[in-house]
Parts: C-alpha cells; sequence; structure tokens
C-alpha cells in the first residue's frame, strides 16, 4: 500500500473527529469508532442532502490529506516506506481509539497541545513496535492532525438546529473555506516544535474581531480579519512623493521600529492583530515579505494599567498562556536577540498618565536589550507627543480615516458577512439593496461621509441602516445612541429573547454607565469581575423593581449587551473604548458632576468624556460645562490652550449654545489661531463650519502655521472650504505642499485637483485610490506620478509626465497613454496585459512589467532607444524565444519566467551589461558565453544546482550574485580579476572558498543565511566587506581578516527589484 492511499483513512479519522468535536454532545464524542458523517446523516431525511453530505466528508478528508503529504514527503522522505506506512496506522487507530470525552475537549480555547495530550493518553501503547524514526514520525503526523481536527471544528459554522442546512446551502463556500484554513497554518518541523504551536495559537487567537450587526451568538459576531481588515493610509516621513497618504503597509516596510498614531475607532488595534496573524502564518504581501520570519508578541497594554508591564519572558501572557508552560528555557528571549521578535505593544493611550513614562523606560530597555528585533507600538495622539520615542529610532505613522473608496470596500465586506448567514434569496437581494442606497447615502450626505471614515463608525452605520431599513442618524452622539438600543433591546426582543425581571434598556444604559465612569474615575482598563459585580451591586440597590442578584446582572450584561468582555478570566473590560466614554459623560451627566469633569479635563483619557458629556448635557448643564472650562483655561496657564481647544471640540456634540458661550468660545478661537499644531488643527476642525469663516480671517505666516490651518480647514470637508485652501497654492514652502496634496481626500477628487492642486507647483505624487486618479489631468506640474489606476482608459496622465508607476487591478489600455515625454514605466497588472502599444512611446527608456500574463512583447522592438526591461512573471520561454534577435537592451531582468531551463531563449540580445535570472530550475548557462565582451553584472537567484563553468568566460565581470542557487564549485570565478562583488550561499569548509580568496579586486562578499560561514581562506585579506546574513548564522575565521576588513551582520543579502 503507498503512502498516499494510507493518508486518506488517516484523513478520514480526522474529519470524523472534528465532526464529533463539532457536534459538541459529550454522547456522541465519547463513542469510539463510527463515523462523524454517518452520524450526521440520520439528521437528514433527503437521500440528495446525504450524499452532499459525504461528499463534503470526502472533501475534507482530501484537504487533510494534502496538507500532511508534503510533511511525507520532504521531511521524513529517507524512512523506509514500511516504517512510514506504520507510523500513520498508528496516528489513524489513535484518533480512532480516543473517546472525545472530556471537558476541556469543549473549550472555546483548546489547542492542539491538550488535545494532543488527551489523544496520547488514550492510546499510550500507539508507538509500540515503531522505530525511534517512526516513533518521531508518529509524534509529527499527531499533533499536527490534532491542529487539524481543532481549526475544522472552529471553522463550521456553530452547531444548531438549521447548521447542517446551512453547510448544505454553502457547500463550496463551506469547503473552500476549510481548504484556506488548512493552507493558512504554519510548517511544523517536529512534534515538539513550539513556535508551531504558538504561532498556530496567536493566528487562531487574534484572527477575528468583533464586527458590530452580526446576530448576537459569539462565534456569528466575530469575523475573520479578511473581512474586517482595511488597510488604512497614514501620514508617515516625507518621502520622494508628495502624497494624500501612504498605505500603513508601505510604512510598516520602510523601518523595523514604528510609532502608529490614530484616533479611537481608526483600527489601531486590528492593524496589530493583522500583522500578528500574517507573521503567525508567514504570509505577508508585498511589500512586507522580509517579515515572514518574525515571530509576533502581542502586548496589550490595557492588561497591564495596575500591574507592572512585562519582561520579555512574560509576552505570552495575552496569546499563548496556555502552552507556555511547555515554552523551552530562554525562547522569547532567542527569538528577539535572532531578530525574528516582533513586539506588539497597543494603547499606550491606555495607561494613566503617570505611567507613561514607565512605558517610555520599558520600551527603551526591550529596545537596548533586543536591538535586532522589531517593534510596532500604537497610542493615540493626545495621549503622547509624536517624537515620544525618536530618541529611540521610531519613525511616526498617524493614521488617517478611510478614504471613499476603503469605505466602499468595508461596506462591501460587512455586508458579504451578513449575507453568508441568510439562506433566503429574497433576504440576499433585500440585503443588497441596503448596501447600494447606503452607498448612495454617503455620498449625498457630508457628516455621514466623514462619520464612515472610521472602521468602527462605518461598521455601525451598516448594521443601524440595515436594523432602522435605511434611516441613519444626522450625529455621532445620535449614532451611539440609536446603536445602545439596537444593542440593548431591540435584538433581544426581536429574537424573543426574554430580559431578567425589571431590566429595561434604561436600567442597561445606566449600570454600564456607571461601571464605566468607575472605570474612568479609577484610571481603569479593565477591572476585577468581582469589584465589577460589586459596582453593580451597589448601584442595584437604587433599582428595586430588577428580580436578579448583582452576578446574575452582571452575567447577562456581560452576554447580551455586546459592549463588555472577559479578555482573561477574572477581568473584565469594555470592548470598544469609545463606548465606554460615552456611557460614563452619561453617567457624569447623570449625577451632576461638572465639576470633577472640568477639573480632569485637561487629562487626554478625559477628553472624550468631557466632549461626549457637551452632548449629553441638558442646555442649563452645557453652559455650565462650558463656562467653567473657559474661566478655567482663562485662569490655569499651563492648560490654558488646551481647555480653550476642549471647549471648542465640544462645539461638535452641542445641539446648542446660548449666544453668551458662542461668543465667549468665539474669542477664546479667535485669540488661538492661527492653529500651530497637527492637535489644534483637529479641535477647530472638530467644530465645523462654525470656525471656517475665523480661519479664513486668520493670517498664518510661519510653514507650521500655514500648514496647521490647510489641515483645519480640510477635516472640516466642506466645499466651503475650497477657496480658503486655493489661496495657499503658490506657497513654495514643503509642508505647505505636503498638506495641501493630504487634503486631497477629505474632497471631489476633480474639483479639489482643479481648484486647489492645478497650480501647485508639485513635481512627484503617488496616490493609493483609483477614484483620486481623474484628478491628476489637472496637475500642471506633476512630472513623477505614482497610482492605482481605475479600469480603462489612461488619458488622466499629465502628458509632461516622465516616471510613471501604475497598480492596475483593471483592465487598461496602455494604448491611451499620451506621455511623449515618458521615459520610466512600471505597470503592475494581476491579469493580463498587452505591452505593444508602448513601443509608440518616443521616449521610453526603462520598462518594468508584473502581470500574470504579458503578451506583445515584440511590438515593444519598435522603441529603439529602451534599454532596460524587467520582466516579472507573465509569460513563458517560448514567448522570449520568439522574439527577432538584434535586441540592443542593456538591461534585462526575468523573475519566474515559465519553463525557462537554460539562457538560449535570450539569444535576442546582443551585448546585455547586467543580466538577472531568478526563480527559475536553470540546467545549464552556456549561453552567457555569447555576451562576454559586454556583460558586468550577473544575478542568478534561486536557480537550483547550477555549474558556473560558463562564468569564467566573462572577463569583464564586475558583480555576481548567486544567492539561494546551490554551486558546489567556486573555481570558475578564480579569472575574474575584475570581480568587486559577489553573493554565495554560506559554507563551513574553508576550502570551498580557496579559488575566490586571491581575486585582486574582491571588495565585498555576502553570504545568505544558513550554514556557518567560514573566512579562514581570507586570512590577512585587508579591505574587504564580509556581509553575512542573520543572527543566527555563525561565522568562523573572521579575526583572520587583515587590516580594514569587516563583518557585517544584515537581514537579507538580496536586492529589491529595482526599474
Amino acid at each position: 500500500m503507498g503512502i498516499e492511499i494510507a493518508l486518506i483513512p488517516l484523513g478520514a479519522s480526522v474529519v470524523r473527529s472534528a465532526l464529533k468535536l463539532w457536534l459538541g454532545d459529550k454522547s456522541v464524542t465519547a463513542a469510539v469508532g463510527g463515523t462523524g458523517v454517518d452520524l450526521l446523516e440520520k439528521r437528514l431525511t433527503g437521500a440528495l442532502d446525504q450524499r452532499k453530505l459525504r461528499r463534503m466528508g470526502e472533501q475534507f478528508t482530501d484537504a487533510v490529506v494534502e496538507r500532511v503529504q508534503p510533511i511525507m514527503d520532504a521531511e521524513y522522505r529517507r524512512l523506509p516506506e514500511h516504517e512510514r506506512l506504520a507510523a500513520i496506522e498508528a496516528v489513524r487507530e489513535t484518533f480512532d481509539r480516543a473517546a472525545l470525552d472530556d471537558d476541556d475537549l469543549f473549550a472555546a480555547d483548546l489547542d492542539a497541545r491538550r488535545l494532543d495530550r488527551h489523544l496520547r493518553a488514550r492510546a499510550a501503547d500507539a508507538t509500540n513496535g515503531l522505530s525511534t524514526d517512526g516513533a518521531q514520525l508518529y509524534g509529527l503526523l499527531l499533533r499536527e492532525c490534532a491542529g487539524y481536527v481543532i481549526e475544522i471544528a472552529r471553522k463550521l459554522p456553530p452547531f444548531g438546529p438549521s447548521a447542517l442546512t446551512e453547510i448544505l446551502r454553502r457547500e463550496t463556500e463551506v469547503i473552500t473555506g476549510i481548504r484556506d484554513v488548512l493552507a493558512r497554518l504554519p510548517q511544523r518541523r517536529s512534534s515538539t516544535d513550539f513556535s508551531y504551536d504558538y504561532r498556530q495559537l496567536v493566528a487562531r487567537t487574534l484572527d477575528q474581531v468583533e464586527m458590530f450587526g452580526a446576530t448576537l451568538s459569539e462565534a456569528s459576531r466575530r469575523y475573520p480579519l479578511s473581512v474586517a481588515y482595511i488597510s488604512l493610509t497614514a501620514d508617515g516621513a516625507a518621502t520622494d512623493y508628495l502624497t494624500p497618504g501612504r498605505r500603513v503597509e508601505d510604512l510598516l516596510a520602510s523601518g523595523d521600529r514604528i510609532f502608529v498614531r490614530g484616533e479611537a475607532g481608526l483600527g489601531k488595534t486590528t492593524l496589530l492583530q493583522w500583522i500578528a496573524v500574517r507573521s503567525a502564518q508567514r504570509d505577508f504581501p508585498e511589500p512586507l515579505t522580509r517579515w515572514n520570519d518574525t515571530i509576533p508578541f502581542f502586548v496589550p497594554l490595557r492588561r497591564y494599567a495596575d500591574r507592572d508591564l512585562p519582561p520579555a519572558e512574560r509576552f505570552l501572557d495575552e496569546v499563548g498562556r496556555h502552552i507556555a508552560d511547555e515554552m523551552p528555557p530562554g525562547w522569547v528571549q532567542r527569538q528577539l536577540r535572532s531578530g525574528h521578535g516582533l513586539i506588539l505593544v497597543d494603547g499606550v493611550d491606555e495607561l494613566a498618565p503617570h505611567r507613561r513614562q514607565e512605558a517610555r523606560e520599558w520600551l527603551r530597555s526591550l529596545v537596548l536589550a533586543f536591538p535586532a528585533a522589531r517593534f510596532v507600538v500604537t497610542s493615540r495622539p493626545s495621549a503622547v507627543d509624536p517624537d515620544w520615542l525618536a530618541a529611540d529610532e521610531f519613525a511616526v505613522a498617524s493614521l488617517q480615516p478611510m478614504t471613499p473608496t476603503d469605505v466602499r470596500v468595508f461596506v462591501e465586506r460587512w455586508h458579504d458577512a451578513m449575507r453568508s448567514q441568510l439562506s433566503d434569496d429574497l433576504a440576499r437581494a433585500e440585503l443588497a439593496g441596503y448596501q447600494r442606497r447606503l452607498l448612495e447615502q454617503f455620498g449625498a450626505r457630508h457628516h455621514l461621509r466623514k462619520l464612515a471614515g472610521y472602521p468602527l463608525l462605518c461598521a455601525l452605520l451598516c448594521a443601524l441602516h440595515r436594523d432602522r431599513r435605511g434611516h441613519l442618524p444626522d450625529s455621532r452622539m445620535e449614532l451611539y445612541d440609536t446603536a445602545l438600543q439596537m444593542l440593548l433591546e431591540r435584538r433581544d426582543a426581536e429574537r424573543r429573547i426574554e430580559p431578567l425581571p425589571g431590566l429595561t434598556r434604561t436600567r442597561k444604559v445606566l449600570l454600564l454607565g456607571d461601571l464605566a465612569y468607575w472605570f474612568i474615575r479609577n484610571d481603569l482598563t479593565d477591572a476585577p469581575v468581582d469589584r465589577a459585580i460589586g459596582q453593580v451591586e451597589r448601584r442595584l440597590t437604587s433599582m428595586p423593581e430588577v428580580g436578579a442578584s448583582a452576578e446574575d446582572v452582571y452575567r447577562h450584561l456581560l452576554e447580551r449587551s455586546g459592549l463588555l468582555r472577559e479578555p482573561v478570566e477574572g477581568r473584565v473590560d469594555f470592548v470598544h473604548r469609545t463606548f465606554q466614554e460615552y456611557l460614563a459623560a452619561a453617567a457624569a451627566i447623570d449625577v451632576d458632576d461638572i465639576g470633577t469633569l472640568v477639573s480632569h479635563a485637561h487629562l487626554d483619557q478625559w477628553h472624550e468624556v468631557v466632549v461626549m458629556a457637551a452632548g449629553h448635557a441638558s442646555s442649563g448643564r452645557r453652559d455650565e460645562l462650558l463656562d467653567r472650562l473657559l474661566t478655567r483655561g482663562d485662569a490655569v496657564k499651563a492648560h490654558r490652550a488646551a481647555l480653550h481647544l476642549l471647549a471648542v471640540a465640544c462645539l461638535e456634540t452641542a445641539p446648542e449654545l446660548t449666544p453668551a458661550i458662542r461668543d465667549r468660545i468665539q474669542d477664546r478661537v479667535a485669540r488661538l489661531l492661527p492653529p500651530r499644531s497637527v492637535t489644534a488643527a483637529k479641535a477647530f476642525a472638530s467644530a465645523g463650519a462654525f470656525v471656517l469663516d475665523l480661519l479664513a480671517a486668520s493670517r498664518p505666516r510661519t510653514e507650521a502655521e500655514v500648514a496647521a490651518t490647510i489641515r483645519a480647514a480640510a477635516a472640516i470637508g466642506l466645499d466651503d472650504a475650497l477657496p480658503l485652501l486655493a489661496g495657499y497654492r503658490s506657497d513654495t514652502r514643503a509642508r505647505v505642499r505636503q498638506e495641501l496634496v493630504l487634503a486631497w481626500n477629505n474632497f471631489d477628487p476633480e474639483a479639489y485637483a482643479s481648484t486647489v492642486l492645478a497650480d501647485v507647483p508639485v513635481q512627484s505624487v503617488s496616490l493609493t485610490d483609483p477614484d483620486m486618479a481623474r484628478g491628476l489631468r489637472h496637475l500642471k506640474h506633476v512630472q513623477r506620478v505614482q497610482c492605482a489606476a481605475p479600469p480603462g482608459a489612461l488619458d488622466f496622465v499629465p502628458p509632461q509626465v516622465r516616471v510613471l508607476d501604475l497598480l492596475a487591478k483593471g483592465e487598461v489600455d496602455l494604448g491611451t497613454l499620451d506621455t511623449p515625454a515618458l521615459t520610466h514605466l512600471r505597470v503592475v497588472r494581476p491579469g493580463r496585459l498587452d505591452v505593444a502599444p508602448l513601443g509608440l512611446l518616443p521616449a521610453l527608456r526603462s520598462l518594468r512589467v508584473t502581470a500574470v500574463e504579458t503578451t506583445g512583447l515584440d511590438g515593444l522592438r519598435r522603441q529603439s532607444d529602451l534599454s532596460r526591461l524587467n520582466l516579472i512573471g507573465g509569460c513563458d520561454v517560448t514567448a522570449l524565444a520568439a522574439l527577432r534577435r538584434g535586441w540592443g537592451l542593456r538591461v534585462l531582468k526575468l523573475y519566474g519566467i515559465r519553463g525557462l531551463h537554460d539562457l538560449h531563449a535570450l539569444t535576442f540580445l546582443t551585448g546585455p551589461g547586467e543580466l538577472r535570472v531568478e526563480d527559475a530550475r536553470l540546467l545549464n548557462i552556456d549561453a552567457v558565453e555569447r555576451w562576454a565582451g559586454t556583460l558586468l553584472h550577473l544575478v542568478l537567484r534561486k536557480c537550483g544546482t547550477l555549474d558556473i563553468g560558463p562564468i569564467a568566460a566573462l572577463r569583464n565581470l564586475v558583480k555576481l550574485d548567486l544567492a539561494h542557487t546551490t554551486v558546489f564549485d567556486l573555481r570558475p570565478l578564480a579569472g575574474l580579476s575584475l570581480l568587486e562583488r559577489l553573493v554565495v550561499s554560506s559554507t563551513r569548509d574553508p576550502r570551498a572558498l580557496a579559488p575566490i580568496a586571491g581575486l585582486p579586486n574582491l571588495k565585498e562578499i555576502a553570504f545568505t543565511e544558513g550554514s556557518p560561514v567560514n573566512l579562514a581562506a581570507f586570512a590577512g585579506r585587508r579591505g574587504l566587506l564580509v556581509k553575512v546574513q542573520g543572527l543566527m548564522t555563525k561565522v568562523v575565521g573572521a579575526e583572520l581578516l587583515g587590516e580594514g576588513s569587516a563583518v557585517e551582520v544584515v537581514s537579507t543579502v538580496s536586492q529589491r527589484v529595482s526599474p
């Protein structure tokens, strides 16, 4: 019996165990043997449905087999087949013999190690008769398959009366989902691979977020990050290109230490979860692929509000506490020292102000102890200054609200998530109508458009729009109030869930508000459950109508409101801080705590509470609050600006003001104008049109004042601001130009470009939103453009553009480019791309194409001056072989060309100076000899095992890169007297490097990560720079190098793809 055949019954046993756990019925899962599919079939009456179910079980089995087979082929291929078969059979018997009857197996946080221990305990003799290697294979397979059991059981919809019907209706979707979840699991190296278990746990724990609007069950209220994560834009360090915002992933890729700042509801925590999951699964997309060797450590500071910040060995307290006892000694520190550790610190603002210096010192100590580790830290802007971490070389990224395109994507994903829960075609059609009408409202109503820029509020708007059948609130305060009504009352009523006796919605709000205000007053981000219950009990003394105990009421609020959670056993917090602040503000007004609000108003943790209190208060109380804020600001110079700006911010939520208070605020605003910082600009903008005329009347002079004035006017977002902004279009100062471009997102793209940006002296622009690209046509001075292109014609590119970088997700027509000055073009197209029209561009010198299918290469020959061509995927060797000879390209770079096994297909080249071939299984390279007279740079990366003998003919070669290509003999390089830079695989044998030790011009040699590097052959060599990839790559003989030589450890020896 072959290995593949033996794996099929093992896969079936894994699926049986998963279905038994999914059923959640111990009377069923305790039964030994039997098939999960058989048990489920009995619940179906139709023969067709039973057939569908059996087919689905077979598909699940195939998915498991496909996942296990590479382990057999790669890790244990040298183990005799009969021993591998015996190990496979032992694992199958272990699953079939073990009753799944422990209560722990039904816990929500069950992990593979716990299931593995249970299975071993029930089949202690399973390895009897296996060899030592066979027993190791058994352990690896058992632990791996235990992980599959958990992932399959979790991926299926929650089991209930209609679950089977729902699964069969979504058969293809469910099967694809199971395959995807298994494919995303990290690769295990051994049965005791702690890194694997930890990464799997991180991925499973953090790959879900709370999204408003789902059904009330916990399982269906949480969605994968693939649904909820939106790639936000951010304002980061200046680059060569002015931009309305760079994608945050680009900013993350620009360094190893990033400080991310963002307002409430912008998705800071979701961003860190996304980073952690991508790291755990090692599937970062570009431009973060170099982070795929990382191990994430997620540290939410709110967990440490009342206790010491964690040392490195306690980083698993949040995610991984259940397996921490099995962690090898010093494991976390080794990951951090090696450069693989990725520390994700969430919520500096969640710590009380007096503890933030402690957090600063804690972060510095981590940076000093582990300088090779990567760090991402988040905070609300009001908590600490942008340069808070500047001394430790943290770059700053300030998150921006979603662009209109981002909002559309988010709305589509939210409705897709809801649609997946519906089985009725009529209900699905109705939901599609809601989606369309909601987007129409966002386009027509300015205040809704502003609210929708925040992912949290956008999800709320989606939920309320559906819940209220198309009717939406008119302000942020109304939005929160309506959301609470939905969360605390309407859903339970519509689902006929009986409330606790006397526990009305009003009383729920009072109880939650009391708890939220207690959190705020005591600088708490979470609290012990028993203390929270005590707080509820005290408030219930004034609610005799509630016929339930404090513990029952607390449990009801925890389980039914969607506002509280127990993140770790024994502690409770609010799911979203925004709602905590809203409820706390209501409670403060309810107990007439104006004095407390005013006395704490200078503290950033109270800022939103005060703003929302102005919205909750009656007219008289609101006037008192604002009057006392202004008075305290007048009296306390140290907090004057902060308190007066806070009074301005309160205008956002205040439905009305007496003329006297409005006049006082206007007077203080006039004294504070023009704004001098981004923080001040935001406060002014929150007041809306009230301050627009005041901004226009102010006279900013310095670069910072003008930039902050533009930021404030743009954030207001009204078209009335366009004349004010246009007044600064002739200002040539760098920050002013950057702010004018940054404001582009806040207005209609074409109107803003034609009114404000047309005459701004902007040379370079980068746009990530394709909806904005049409506005480029109005920019008269732009020379370099990076942009996401909308489908269709490219006639929006200005004719004077010289450098163009296009990301075209839809089909584009390169023949519509009217750019006679264009010299450099890069196109990324995840589809088919015809490049033939580019041969008509008279000035084109450099072209880089990334596509699924690239056609029309021969048409490029019409452009005789084209000298550089990069092809990344998209074509096979036949397309190259068909090209006529005599093409005078100076540089050719090929990546992942299908079927490229030798270089004879490149004989169309006459005299290249640089040739790069990457990700090709080359069998020989003898064709390079024809270019011996011209070739200066040669790169053969990831090209399998090569005989490099023909390279000996390349006497003019200056640079040679053989990274990740296996070469056994370097003697052909001995005669390359002009060679200056060389990249090879690491080698422990000093004799292997002897042939190149005497190269007279060699200035730099780099070794890829791997086995130890022995430099004995270079003993006494002067002026040689040795680069070694990876901190874990051992270097031997560095002390033997001569004067002026050095060894440098780098994260990569590979160069980024260049145009």
